[in-house]
């Protein structure tokens, strides 16, 4: 195996990036306090203001970009109650505000429902301490957020490779909200049309709300040498990832193998790392962790079923067989239907450090 040569120490002194302003989003009805939020809040340069008139937008708002915290009141908010509980079962590290005047019992038990973070008997237009209070809320729910979400790198020699060994638990992160990042280091040109592949990797990465990078290495060529390990530690660089995922070495295909030996080097401080089974995996590869994906094989059969190029040539990768062979792996475990991984290192403990804001 090659390894990348020492780079030459330049005396360059980076800049430090300023920190992520804290994402903040307020349904506020009456245009009058909507004017008066933005005129407090444009002078706090650490915050970023969005303001929803309803909280139908304020829902799809959510679906677009993540926030840190959200605050409104349901005494005068239609559909308020019912945005606040959509928010704590659906977004893990959002905290959430009531600003009001209501001291009904009966809204404050509603409220208490809602598993609330904090609560005011002040209009959000009452600026002072309303700004204070979401800056404190705010700030906890990120603070908490950086220790306890993952950062996922899965990579894979080729489009697909990394939805068919580890579609199950990409999903599993996916579900709890860690950020995901597949890099997939050639187009797949020996397998098909590359612009063809192109667009179902796409399509399949925004299944996970994934970032997908694609590579240009060439497909049946790829070594384990100085390009590819610089490709995969410039991607960990971007990410700092807590968990890897990357190919077998027992494997019969020699890129899946290559790619494994590069991952090896690349991610060697990365604190969690495992290898998947592939197709080509021979019967050398022996798992040492099974994911448990009962709750998520529709989710991976819906991964692979993107990339309909393949599906259509490939037998192993028919539904029956991804069903069939996760059934086979559950039964190590205890599970109905698992996943298996080769575990290279694993500190599920640890996350990296200093992760970059997104």
């Amino acid at each position: 195996m090659t390894t990348a040569p020492e780079k030459t120490q330049l005396s360059v002194v980076a800049e430090t990036p300023p920190p992520r302003r804290l994402r903040i989003l307020v349904v506020a009805v009456d245009p009058t306090v909507t004017g008066a939020l933005r005129k407090v809040f444009d002078q706090d340069k650490t915050i970023a203001l969005q303001i929803a008139p309803d909280t139908e937008t304020a829902t799809r708002m959510l679906t677009d970009r993540r926030v840190d915290l959200v605050a409104l009141d349901p005494a005068v908010a239609p559909g308020g109650f019912a945005l606040l509980k959509h928010v704590k079962d659906r977004y893990r590290w959002t905290a959430t505000l009531i600003a009001t005047y209501n001291q009904d019992p009966e809204f404050l038990r509603q409220a208490i429902k809602c598993r609330i973070d904090g609560l005011m008997f002040r209009r959000p237009e009452e600026a002072a301490e309303f700004v204070e209070q979401v800056g404190l809320l705010a700030r906890a729910a990120n603070a908490t957020r950086l220790r306890q979400q993952k950062r996922v790198l899965a990579i894979g020699a080729h489009p697909d490779d990394v939805e068919i060994g580890c579609g199950g638990a990409l999903s599993k992160h996916h579900a709890d909200y860690d950020v995901l990042h597949i890099l997939t280091l050639s187009r797949g040109a020996a397998g098909g049309d590359v612009n063809i592949r192109a667009v179902e990797a796409h399509n399949a990465a925004a299944l996970l709300n994934s970032r997908l990078e694609m590579k240009n290495l060439r497909d049946m060529y790829i070594t384990d040498g100085a390009e590819t390990i610089s490709m995969i530690e410039t991607a960990i660089r971007e990410l700092h990832p807590t968990h890897v995922y990357t190919h077998s070495a027992e494997d019969t295909h020699q890129d899946h193998r290559a790619v494994h030996g590069a991952t090896l080097v690349a991610a060697r401080s990365v604190p969690n790392l495992y290898c998947y089974q592939s197709p080509s995996s021979t019967t050398e590869f022996r798992p040492h962790r099974f994911v448990d994906i009962t709750h998520f094989i529709d989710k991976k059969i819906e991964l692979i079923g993107a990339y309909k190029s393949q599906v259509d040539r490939m037998e192993s990768i028919q539904p029956d067989v991804i069903l069939s062979t996760a059934r086979y792996w559950g039964r190590f475990a205890g599970y109905v239907l698992a996943e298996p991984l080769h575990i290279v290192r694993q500190r599920d403990g640890e996350t990296a450090l200093d992760p970059p804001e997104d």
